[in-house]
């Protein structure tokens, strides 16, 4: 699962991948950062081939399928399991032609840990939720593997929106969450990309969870917890790891 993520620069991603430095435009697409607590059925900045170039903008998150009326879905879709992809009547259509590069400089999840406190005037144990953030030791950007639609109203207009590819954990991210967002390679950028590869099989063998050496968890406030809160607050470490 992932549920909650962070991006501060959007020039550093720009300039941290390769295959984004000849890009000629964004547009808007990193207009509203830093972001330090993005949550679902917000617009983030996402990179993906639309009208056979490769573009950055701002897209909706939670995948709302081209063929729905209404623009709107009555089920959770702002992650997608990677196991199940291919046979998902939902996602095997995107997963097919329709992927996309979501821009991360880290991601939250919360650690069930046993803490004492007093209840009722006696010391008891009780089970609380620490949130936890998870990024590149070196706090570098990296890329969420995503899958995005195109959804239109009567008129014509334009709803892009996209969700979040997620695997098995890593030993790193095992310890606190069951899952994690698959965070692709740059070699193989252009491949996820590429949107005449239809390979499914091919395809699933990059979404693995990303290697823990290159990784550090460390916990952080429980202000982030709350969507509202989008302050640097949410990724400053509570201690020293």
């Amino acid at each position: 699962m992932c549920g909650r993520y962070l991006l501060l620069n959007g020039k550093k991603v720009l300039a941290t991948f390769a295959l984004l430095r000849d890009l000629e435009s964004t547009g808007q697409a990193f207009e509203e950062l830093p972001r330090y607590n993005a949550s679902p059925l917000q617009r983030m900045p996402v990179f993906a081939v639309r009208n056979d170039s490769l573009a950055a903008e701002q897209m909706r998150w939670g995948l709302v399928p081209h063929w729905s009326k209404d623009g709107k879905v009555a089920f959770s879709t702002f992650n997608a399991k990677s196991e199940t992809l291919d046979q998902s009547k939902l996602y095997g259509t995107y997963f097919k032609g329709s992927r996309c590069l979501i821009p991360a400089d880290g991601f939250y999840e919360w650690k069930k840990a046993a803490v004492t406190k007093e209840v009722r005037g006696a010391q008891r144990q009780v089970i609380e939720k620490q949130p936890m953030c998870i990024r590149m030791k070196d706090e570098s950007p990296f890329m969420f593997a995503g899958l995005f639609s195109v959804w239109k109203d009567p008129e014509g207009r334009e709803l892009p929106s996209f969700t979040i590819i997620t695997t098995v954990p890593n030993e790193l991210v095992g310890e606190i969450h069951d899952r994690m967002p698959v965070i692709l390679h740059e070699k193989n950028f252009e491949e996820w990309l590429d949107r005449n590869i239809k390979d499914t099989a091919s395809l699933k063998k990059l979404l693995l969870p990303y290697p823990a050496k290159e990784m550090k968890a460390y916990r952080v406030s429980t202000v982030v917890s709350s969507s509202r809160n989008d302050v640097p607050e949410c990724v400053k470490p509570l201690e020293k790891e």
